[in-house]
């Protein structure tokens, strides 16, 4: 019974010294600079079916303002709703919220 557990031990220490190097492998990859994202495309399915357009109609509710605008004070920074693109901060969709 003792020797089941230690091949089962041993078996799970292999399986961690693998594990460990990958993923300081993962951690060392460079990611992708907000400044590296490509802009929303406005007539993409997601923009549109979120109303989205690049100026603002509305001053005062531009991306830059809302709760899901990732990009500090840029002038382009990512968003939840539009995965692996940027947004302008002066624009606007439906999904604004105003960052508290």
């Amino acid at each position: 019974m003792a020797d089941k557990k230690r091949r089962q031990l041993m078996g799970i220490m292999g399986a961690s010294a693998a594990v460990i190097p990958v993923s300081a492998l993962v951690g060392a990859l460079p990611s992708r600079a907000q400044d590296d994202l490509p802009l929303v495309d406005p007539t993409s399915a997601q923009a549109t079916a979120l109303q989205y357009v690049e100026e603002s109609p509305n001053p005062e509710q531009v991306c830059s303002n809302c709760s899901l605008y990732q990009g500090g004070d840029a002038e382009q920074g990512p968003c939840p709703l539009f995965p692996d693109n940027a947004v302008l901060a002066s624009a606007w969709c439906s999904a604004y919220v105003p960052a508290a």
